[in-house]
Formats: C-alpha cells, structure tokens, sequence
C-alpha cells in the first residue's frame, strides 16, 4: 500500500514559485496582496537600527500620519514624503535564505515606458526581499510595512527620497475610495512610480495590518469609513456617554490625553471623571482608541 502511495506522489507534477508567478497577472498578483495585507497580520520583519542620524526635509503632504501628533492634528491622515541628505546610511537588514529555496517574487513590477509601476505582492517579505528586487532593476530603494489603522492597511504612508531627487522620480500611485484623508478626501496612495533611470535612494512604507495589542504606527480619521468610530457624533459629549457607546462596539480606550494651559498630559482611565468632554480621538490599536478630553466642551 505504502509503494502505491509512493508511485502515485512520485507522478506528481510539482510547481516551480518561478511557474506559479507566471500563473497570476502583476495586476492580479497586486490585487491579491491587498487582499492579504488587509486579512492577514503575520509576523513583521523589523529593520535593523538605523546605522547614523538620518537627516530629512519635508517636501510634501499627500496621505500617512504617525499617532505621535497634538490633539489638533489627530483627525488627519498624511503621508510624510521627505528628501534625505546625500550619503546617509541606511539601516543593516541581514536575512538568510537556503540556497535550494527559490522565493516568489515580493513585489509587482508593472512596466510603463520610462517609469514602473511597484505594488506589494508578498506583504510578509522580510525587507531585505524587497531591497533585493529592486535592486535587480537597478533602483535603490528599501521598503518597509508598519501597523496602519483599518482604512490605511494596504495604502502607501511614507516616502523619503534622496537629495536632488526630482519630483517626477519617485511618485505615489493613487486609487479613488481606498481610503479617507483628513480633509475629506478619497484619493489613496497604493503605490509607488519610479522612473526607470532613477539613480537616487529611496524609502518606502506600506501599512500593514495590526496585531491584537499593537499600536498603530499610521492612523486615518477614527469616523472614517472601516474604523471603529464610524458614523458615531462624539465631539463635546460626556466621556461616560461615549464610553457606553464604544462598549457596545467593543472598543477600549486605554489612554487619554487632556490639555493644561499649553501642556498636554497623559491620562489613565481611572483619572478621567465620566463627566468631562470628549474633544477628540484617533485610533490606537484594534479595536481601542485614544481619547483627547477636558473638563469643559472644546470651542
């Protein structure tokens, strides 16, 4: 019986990762791992520390906000994209692969003439993959993923490129409904193009989803459509009231934030009387929220 079973494995046609990535389209491979980075948290690789101080400078705002912002920021939603100064190290990633394994490939590569079109494929790639791929085509480029907020799982949230980097070179591709920015808008970066003879460095982050407990390093407004305060009106209603309603939703709220004069404090939920105003709110990690509040209704 054992022989039989045997012969039959044995006739088995096996399939290569080479022939399995000639079975999907880029554009279908692109649309499954948006799929997959939306379902699956995984286990993510983190970069090494970064080897010496990287110096940037801001040169525009399209979509990506970290949570570390002042109540009067936590509703927006921004991708930093910044320049850094020439000959700035990045952060050493090692990875070890056996030789006999052959790796699907981690990204997506649409050609377009003088630029290519990059989505993530494989959003559990370690990032040295990533590095590596590009890298064949000649670009220098480092990507990245970072826990996001629902809405933002999927879409780009940073994007550094080196000194002297023209606008064109290195551009954000975006998709209309794939997320809400904090002015209202529905036109997300899902994407990167990059110019073909690039000779520059670049830094490129992707949200991800969240573990259970894990704070978000991105966030999107707390109403916007996916998130946990969707459609709810909270702004200057009682901390008790909005609590009630966030439990029905099963959403905690492990942290507050409430102003001094000009000092912003840090508050346990114990300290904050259910009697005090809700200003504000973004969120944290699943299914909790931080709440900014105060004694009195915001103006």
């Amino acid at each position: 019986m054992n022989r039989d079973v045997d012969t039959l494995i044995g006739r088995l046609a096996p399939v290569t990762d080479e022939r399995a990535g000639l079975l999907l389209s880029e554009e279908t491979a692109a649309g499954l791992a948006d799929r997959i980075t939306a379902t699956v948290p995984g286990p993510d690789p983190v970069p090494g520390p970064a080897a010496g101080p990287r110096r940037r400078r801001p040169v525009l705002v399209t979509v990506g906000l970290p949570l570390a912002t002042a109540a009067a920021a936590a509703a927006a939603v921004t991708v930093l994209v910044a320049r850094d100064e020439p000959g700035t190290p990045g952060p050493p990633v090692s990875t070890q692969v056996s030789p006999k394994v052959r790796l699907a490939a981690a990204l997506a590569f649409t050609d377009r003439g003088d630029h290519i079109d990059v989505r993530v494929r494989d959003p559990l790639a370690d990032p040295e993959r990533y590095r590596a791929e590009f890298e064949a085509r000649g670009l220098d480029v480092r990507l990245s993923l970072v826990p996001g907020s629902p809405s933002l799982v999927g879409t780009l949230v940073m994007l550094g490129t080196s000194e002297g980097t023209r606008d064109d070179d290195v551009t954000a591709i975006t998709a209309k409904g794939e997320c809400e920015t904090g002015g209202g808008g529905d036109q997300c970066p899902v994407g990167v193009r990059i110019r073909t003879d690039y000779k520059g460095s670049a830094e490129i982050v992707f949200a991800r989803a969240a573990r259970p407990g894990e704070q978000y390093n991105s966030a999107a407004p707390v109403t916007a459509p996916g998130e946990v305060m969707h459609g709810m009106t909270f702004r200057n209603h009682r901390v008790g009231a909005v609590l009630d309603a966030l439990k029905k939703r099963n959403v905690t709220v492990p942290e507050y934030r409430a102003m001094y004069g000009n000092e912003s404090r840090d508050l346990r939920p114990e300290q904050v009387p259910p009697t005090w105003y809700v200003h504000d709110a973004t969120p944290w990690a699943k299914n909790q929220v931080l709440m900014f509040v105060g004694p009195a209704p915001s103006k």
